[in-house]
């Protein structure tokens, strides 16, 4: 199945917006702290979407943001020879999440997960203490919430044995 433009225009927003959330990171910024340095330009809600490739982002917008970065546009907008974006997680397996382990992280780490799964739990009317299978999708859910990648997310579970792979 060949990829149409619309779908290519999105994996290109999204990897940019993969590369802005990295830059903030690297620099220990959070997203209110971006729009403070912009003096009021950006909104954490706005930021937060450029991020996601939720929303369009102008060459203007492009522009504040190499600045406070201290990039060049370009620099933003080359995706193609930055490894760091490529996608290892493009399998659709579910994921299985051991409900039994949550108690390895720390309670504020755990907290947005607990949160999470308890909705998922309800909302399935899953009686399971041991095991939640959740999708990619919810993965990169849980992943803006902590404010990482899904893969970083994804290998920091696994490493704590919360999260199993199919």
């Amino acid at each position: 199945m060949e990829e149409t433009r619309e779908d290519k225009d999105k994996r290109y927003a999204e990897l940019v917006g993969e590369k802005l959330r990295r830059m903030r990171q690297d620099r220990s910024l959070s997203l209110q702290e971006v729009c403070e340095r912009s003096g009021g330009s950006f909104v954490v809600s706005t930021l937060s979407a450029y991020e996601r490739g939720k929303r369009s982002l102008s060459l203007e917008r492009l522009c504040e943001l190499a600045d406070i970065y201290g990039q060049s546009p370009m620099s933003l907008l080359d995706i193609d020879n930055d490894t760091s974006l490529k996608r290892p997680m493009a399998s659709s397996a579910p994921l299985r999440i051991r409900l039994d382990s949550l108690s390895k992280l720390d309670p504020e780490e755990r907290k947005p997960l607990e949160g999470y799964l308890h909705f998922l739990r309800e909302l399935r009317n899953d009686p399971s203490r041991d095991m939640l299978t959740i999708r990619k999708e919810d993965l990169a859910y849980l992943s803006a919430l902590y404010g990482i990648r899904p893969q970083a997310l994804k290998d920091y579970l696994e490493k704590e044995g919360v999260l199993l792979s199919w």
